[in-house]
């Protein structure tokens, strides 16, 4: 009946795949914290509980990162949203952590633009330092310039260090959409109108 799961509905993950785009969904599951991750195992996923004792086991003595928060993602996500739904959230997963977009397509930015990252509608013509004003990645056109100057700026995983730059044709991915990125996890769609 797509009954929401979180605390606050505008932090809410639905299970009705027409609520929660794959990317948010799946980004949802792999943030679940390390004390919750097993005990949402067996409530959300069809795992025997010798298979999630076994995978616990594992992560305790394996030295490395969980893979607990993986497999849990996984199982959801193909669960909700099938097999493409978790293809393509894994995908935008791994473009946006490696900054390589060619991978994408016009519905991945569809999906981010839905609910994956926040998004703002800009009119063609608009400069970089703008741009990250109106997405609030900074809060004056000053500190942008010096973020923009000191090379942590991004347009679609490249970076910019011009702050007087000015959105060519060529930074409209499928004629529609620009990433923008601050360091390494701020992201902001653009959404060209």
């Amino acid at each position: 009946d797509g009954t929401k799961f979180g605390k606050t509905e505008g932090g809410a993950v639905w299970l009705d795949p027409k609520k929660t785009s794959p990317y948010k969904f799946y980004q949802f599951w792999i943030n679940t914290a390390d004390a919750d991750v097993y005990r949402f195992l067996k409530f959300f996923t069809f795992m025997s509980i010798e298979e999630i004792n076994a995978l616990e086991e594992e992560d305790k003595n394996s030295g490395k990162a969980p893979r607990a928060q993986y497999v849990l993602a996984e199982q959801v996500t193909r669960l909700v949203h099938g097999e493409e739904g978790l293809q393509a959230a894994k995908r935008i997963t791994e473009c946006l952590f490696s900054g390589s977009l060619s991978a994408l397509s016009e519905a991945d930015f569809e999906q981010l633009a839905q609910d994956g990252v926040p998004m703002v509608e800009m009119e063609k013509g608009a400069d970089l330092m703008q741009a990250l004003v109106d997405s609030e990645l900074q809060p004056s056109r000053g500190q942008a310039r010096k973020t923009i100057a000191s090379n942590a700026i991004t347009i679609n995983g490249e970076k910019q260090s011009d702050p007087e730059y000015f959105f060519k044709e060529e930074d409209r991915l499928f004629g529609r959409f620009t990433l923008l990125r601050r360091g390494k996890k701020n992201y902001c769609l653009i959404c060209w109108k």
